[in-house]
């Protein structure tokens, strides 16, 4: 086991192996030690096992692919370098079955391959601890999901039966069986990926996943941000990347997401390891800009500028079949009370909302008035100009650093931003040339867009911005 020692993950996937949701998931351009990460996070979990009757810390562990070919010529050889055989256990070919041995520990791997229907009945037949799933964005959702039924069989309560000190479960049952050492539930899937398409299932449970799942982005391999480039050849991703288109790149180095057949995202310029802060925005003390979209699906995202003029995204929230003075009062009002204070507000909204309803003498600008807000409208509602105003800040830069940065807990705007606000393409790969208005996504970037014509003070109608701050350079001079 000399060999587990010496990896040390780079901070890009330690997350990742320590992660102790039930669900863990890494995406990362090749290369970047994700599934070394995954093949150590076995040994890990498996060395908190709780102790069976005989002192043992006893799990199994299904490691998934998704053909036969790819286990045996990538999977089975990529985990054999860390833990060899007859080293660290010992390994039955035929029976693709590694036992994992170390101090207390031992573990049993199976490796599964999914050629047809009888290898999917063989796999959701066993009792295991754990499950490994390498390149999960080629693997079914419906194995996915049942593959989950099949965690914490194993160890079961007659091999670590229950000990008083843990206590009883939710059903007020003993609790024992596949457990830590503490009591905890010991039952854990994860997986690793390049980046799958847009519009699938693995992109949409990645960008806004469940509570139980945690979710780990890698950086490009070419950026300053790679941490694991000492584990690679020299120049490993610059001669990777000739010669390759740039969507090719832009997958298994940049590490975004692969394209989408129904349309082109409207913003193109997005770049979420760009424009998506790693931590949650700070709060600044300056006036809360929120842009409103107060269509049938009400929408407000709310902005801040920083002292260096760069625009903070911290929310974006979305009613459902609710009215403008329901959103205010259930949703954007609690909102700002709980978490901004007594920040001074403006409200910018469609200039459409000023108009009166013919059943109702108010408007909807006169709505968020009585409820207490200051409320002008947009610039403009010209959908160039609302682009523009968002493209210019994605594509300006101040002191080095994007002009527009996005909180993560943004998810929503952020999936919409990415790719779900887009231009539509038809059958015959005609794209449109406004975008499509699918909600919840046109709502949240149109809220957006109006925040932006303001903090920009209207100064981006389709013209061109500068990409970053102008240098000003000493110059001679003298007295005459």
């Amino acid at each position: 086991m000399n060999n587990l020692t010496k990896f040390e993950p780079p901070l890009s996937a330690a997350g990742f192996l320590a992660s102790e949701a039930f669900i863990s998931l890494i995406v990362g351009p090749v290369g970047s030690t994700k599934t070394s990460a995954g093949i150590m996070k076995i040994a890990y979990h498996a060395a908190q096992m709780a102790k069976s009757r005989d002192g043992i810390r006893r799990s199994r562990c299904v490691w998934v692919r998704n053909t036969n070919q790819m286990l045996e010529d990538t999977s089975i050889p990529d985990f054999l370098k860390w833990f060899p055989d007859g080293q660290a256990g010992n390994f039955a070919k035929v029976q693709k079955r590694f036992i994992m041995r170390f101090s207390d520990v031992e573990c049993e791997v199976l490796f599964r391959g999914l050629e047809d229907q009888n290898d999917v009945r063989r796999l959701l037949s066993l009792q295991i601890s754990f499950a490994v799933l390498d390149e999960f964005r080629e693997i079914n959702q419906q194995i996915f999901e049942a593959l989950q039924g099949r965690l914490g069989r194993y160890p079961d309560k007659s091999l670590v039966p229950p000990r008083p000190e843990w206590g009883n479960d939710a059903d007020g049952l003993p609790i024992g069986g596949c457990v830590t050492d503490d009591g905890t539930s010991n039952r854990h899937i994860w997986g690793m990926t390049n980046p799958p398409d847009l519009d699938t299932f693995w992109e949409t449970l990645l960008t806004d996943p469940p509570k139980n799942c945690d979710v780990f982005f890698q950086p490009s391999g070419l950026s300053q941000e790679a941490d694991w480039l000492q584990y690679l050849p020299s120049e490993y991703y610059s001669n990777l990347a000739e010669g390759k288109s740039q969507e090719w790149i832009d997958v298994y180095i940049n590490a975004q997401f692969g394209k989408s057949l129904a349309g082109k995202p409207v913003f193109s310029s997005f770049k979420q390891d760009i424009h998506v802060a790693k931590s949650p925005l700070i709060l600044q003390a300056s006036t809360l800009i929120i842009g409103v979209d107060a269509g049938l699906t009400p929408t407000a995202t709310i902005c801040q500028l920083d002292y260096q003029g760069r625009l903070l995204v911290h929310d974006s929230i979305t009613g459902e079949s609710m009215g403008a003075l329901r959103f205010c009062r259930e949703m954007l009002k609690p909102l700002l009370a709980s978490k901004y204070g007594s920040r001074p507000q403006i409200i910018i909204i469609d200039p459409a909302a000023f108009q009166r309803a013919q059943t109702d003498e108010r408007t909807v600008a006169d709505i968020f008035k009585n409820e207490g807000f200051v409320v002008k409208p947009a610039l403009t509602n010209t959908i160039t100009a609302r682009i523009a105003a968002v493209d210019g800040y994605l594509t300006r830069t101040v002191d080095g650093k994007p002009s527009i940065l996005f909180d993560p807990g943004c998810t929503k705007l952020i999936m919409a931003m990415r790719s779900k606000y887009r231009y539509k393409t038809n059958t015959k790969g005609e794209t449109d040339e406004t975008p499509d208005k699918t909600h919840p996504w046109s709502d949240l970037a149109d809220s957006l867009q109006y925040a932006c014509l303001h903090a920009d003070n209207g100064a981006t109608f389709g013209a061109k911005r500068m990409s970053s701050r102008r240098e000003i350079k000493p110059v001679q001079y003298a007295y005459v």
